[in-house]
């Protein structure tokens, strides 16, 4: 598994949370900035429909009391009777004037009523009998135009008394057609209850238009309006709505009176607020195009990612700051463990920090100086431990070796070999003195092979024709140091263990040299040799071997390894009747490298 260091963890860690805290609130703000555009927008659109729809109904609710007044007016009652013909069946024969002259005087009430009225453009009386009387005397119907009644009349009726149509285009007169909004009332006689005919107010369709044309909603958005049929009355680009160039879900509005709708049009996304007004039954609808509410909204993200990426930036150098202060004690303290794992006590560990890492730190001091005291009290103890088992070694090997030199010297001095008697004497004593070395555990080659060779000499005369020797040590190497007492033990185990039971005479050599930096010396005898499992039990802490052999051989190990390390030691190799071959490795110290 990939290690990270703290110093990373610490930086990504705050980049990561800075950079979810920066996109979770932007993108929250954004939301209800957002929001807030599109409740505005609503808001804003609602209040423009709703004065609009006030304005028009002002104007309608006054049209509505025209038709009222006109329809009511005697003039025009009495026009309506005389123009029926009915006037003597009914007994209505005492009319005031004449057809012409009511004619004339309706006329006139309607042009009284224009001339304070510019917003309609005309008023017309349409009796049963195919008579019309307009606010112009020359007015000529048109022969080709449906004649219209109040029940084939296009209608939009809220709480209207009339009925009011959409817009469209008057054709009732020669030479006039104007686009205009007809509100419609139905002509009864107020005496006989009999239906006269349809009075028509005709609302100049510019008036709505400039109403509804001044109104800009955004760069894009308008507003239009629909009656309760889903018919038109008015729009910014009614042409292309009639020639199938642009569509509205009218649909979808009429059953929306008051509300909002988003839809797409035209690929834009749009926001269709809706207000219907209770007095004429019309619906108007303002037009909004959401990307137009959110016109800046490149520039505020452009501003939003700077504010992003300074952040970043900052939380980057605030999380290093921060992680280093962190981090660099631990660093410090992982460099010292790794010196303490080389083997460096001799530290003392100094952490700039007033936290956690400082006491960790002390409490690694205190382990350190523990661990120093625990390591010299053991290595005094293995040096203490070596030193005895030297001695007892010694012990162990000297009475021995010495019973058995002297029972030789009493059989030579009897069997009267008094001058084999004399060296073997001589040669005793150089070798308890080469033995003793004043004490040291440290001594040059040619102080063991001195040693070495007392030893042999001994051994031959003893032996005899049994055993010959030969030492072969490099004089290049005699000066170099090495511990006292480890070949006599390997040459003794050869002579004891090889051979002493055999039966051919026996050769052992000891030869040294210089291997690299090591000094390497080989005790190679032509003994019996040692099986596979004999050599393992050399190895092991508690050998086989009777006597001093298997002692001598583990201590030789041990105390190399203690004193020069583990890639130091003895090595063995031996044929099972063949002979064995034991390998000596040192490091070639002088004295000025102890």
């Amino acid at each position: 598994m990939k290690i990270r260091s703290i110093q990373l963890s610490i930086i990504l860690g705050f980049t990561l949370l800075i950079v979810t805290t920066i996109l979770t609130v932007g993108a929250l703000a954004f939301y209800l900035f957002s929001d807030t555009l599109r409740r505005n927008s609503l808001d804003n659109t609602y209040q423009v429909v709703t004065q609009l729809n006030r304005v028009i109904d002002n104007y309608i609710s006054y049209m509505d009391d025209i038709s009222l007044v006109v329809i009511n007016n005697n003039e025009v009652q009495n026009y309506a009777r005389a123009a029926s013909g009915e006037k003597a069946a009914q007994g209505l024969d005492t009319l005031p004037t004449t057809p012409s002259v009511l004619k004339e005087n309706v006329t006139s009430q309607f042009q009284s009523i224009i001339s304070v009225r510019k917003d309609i453009d005309s008023i017309m009386l349409l009796l049963d009998n195919k008579t019309i009387v307009t606010d112009q005397p020359n007015d000529k119907i048109n022969p080709y135009a449906e004649w219209p009644t109040t029940g084939t009349l296009p209608i939009s009726a809220g709480f209207l008394s009339g009925s009011l149509s959409s817009s469209y285009v008057q054709n009732l007169i020669v030479g006039k057609y104007p686009w205009v909004i007809t509100l419609s009332r139905g002509v009864w006689d107020a005496k006989t209850n009999e239906h006269r005919g349809t009075l028509l107010v005709d609302l100049n369709y510019q008036v709505i238009e400039g109403l509804c044309s001044n109104i800009q909603l955004g760069k894009s958005g308008y507003i239009f309006i629909i009656n309760q049929a889903g018919e038109i009355v008015y729009h910014p680009r009614q042409q292309l709505i009639y020639s199938g160039l642009k569509s509205e879900p009218i649909d979808q509005l009429k059953s929306l009176p008051n509300g909002h709708l988003t839809a797409e049009v035209d690929g834009r996304e749009v926001l269709y607020t809706t207000m219907t007004s209770q007095y004429t039954g019309w619906t108007v609808v303002g037009v909004s195009y959401l990307d137009e509410l959110f016109y800046n909204r490149s520039e505020l993200e452009y501003y939003f990612a700077m504010i992003a990426i300074a952040c970043l930036f900052v939380s980057v150098i605030i999380s290093y700051f921060i992680s280093v202060r962190i981090s660099r004690p631990i660093e410090v303290l992982r460099r010292s463990m790794q010196a303490i794992e080389r083997g460096n006590f001799d530290i003392d560990i100094a952490v700039n920090s007033t936290d956690e890492v400082n006491s960790l730190a002390q409490d690694f001091n205190i382990a350190i100086r523990q661990i120093k005291a625990l390591i010299a009290q053991n290595t005094q103890a293995q040096e203490q431990k070596r030193r005895h088992e030297l001695k007892a070694l010694q012990a162990q090997i000297n009475p021995h070796f010495l019973y058995n030199t002297l029972d030789s010297i009493i059989w030579m001095i009897e069997c009267g070999e008094s001058e084999d008697a004399i060296v073997m004497t001589s040669t005793l004593a150089r070798f308890f003195r080469l033995g003793i070395s004043q004490g040291g555990d440290i001594i040059t080659v040619q102080d063991e092979i001195d040693h070495l060779n007392c030893y042999l000499t001994i051994q031959k005369m003893r032996y005899k024709d049994k055993l010959d020797f030969l030492v072969d040590v490099d004089p290049q190497i005699c000066a170099y140091r090495t511990l006292k007492l480890l070949i006599q033990p390997l040459v003794e185990n050869a002579i004891y263990h090889g051979l002493k039971t055999q039966e051919r005479k026996g050769m052992l050599r000891v030869v040294g040299d210089k291997e690299g930096d090591d000094l390497v010396f080989k005790v190679i005898d032509n003994g019996t040799g040692m099986t596979d499992q004999e050599l393992s039990e050399l190895y092991t802490a508690r050998p086989t071997s009777k006597g001093s052999g298997g002692i001598g051989v583990n201590n030789v190990r041990e105390r190399i390894q203690l004193y020069f390390g583990a890639s130091y030691g003895v090595t063995f190799e031996s044929v099972k009747g063949e002979g064995t071959v034991v390998t000596i490795r040192l490091p070639a110290l002088t004295e000025s490298n102890l």
